[in-house]
């Protein structure tokens, strides 16, 4: 097998050696998921999986880490399924490990979950 393949492949294209070539987005923070994204910014996928956590005594708990079917199975076609499954199982553990900042992720959403109380209180403070 040549080098081009064995690393893991966005059906656009675009090559992603390692986790630092992923994009990461915490815009569902109510939902506390962080999207994984391809990082061309014309791709037609964009988003290749998600992190789910949960926070408990300050400290993030995965609930659910997965790479999408389309992502997968398209690695699993030019890798084989044995390959694929342990490349594209690194690749999420070293964004959880290694590229994920967990203190500033628990930090912006105990700060949204502050500000989400505060304006319930003033709208109770309004309404009665």
């Amino acid at each position: 097998m040549g080098s081009e393949e064995s690393n893991a492949q966005c059906p656009c294209g675009h090559k992603l050696n390692n986790s630092s070539d992923y994009n990461i987005l915490y815009l569902k923070k109510e939902m506390r998921e962080i999207d994984i994204l391809c990082p061309n910014s014309v791709c037609y996928l964009g988003e290749l999986g998600f992190i789910k956590f949960e926070i408990t005594d300050n400290q993030a708990e995965l609930n659910h880490t997965r790479f999408y079917s389309p992502y997968v199975t398209w690695n699993a076609t030019r890798l084989g399924e044995d390959k694929a499954s342990l490349l594209l199982k690194s690749h999420l553990k070293e964004l959880i490990t290694e590229k994920i900042n967990w203190r500033q992720i628990i930090d912006e959403t105990l700060k949204m979950e502050k500000l989400d109380t505060q304006l319930d209180i003033k709208e109770d403070i309004i309404n009665d």
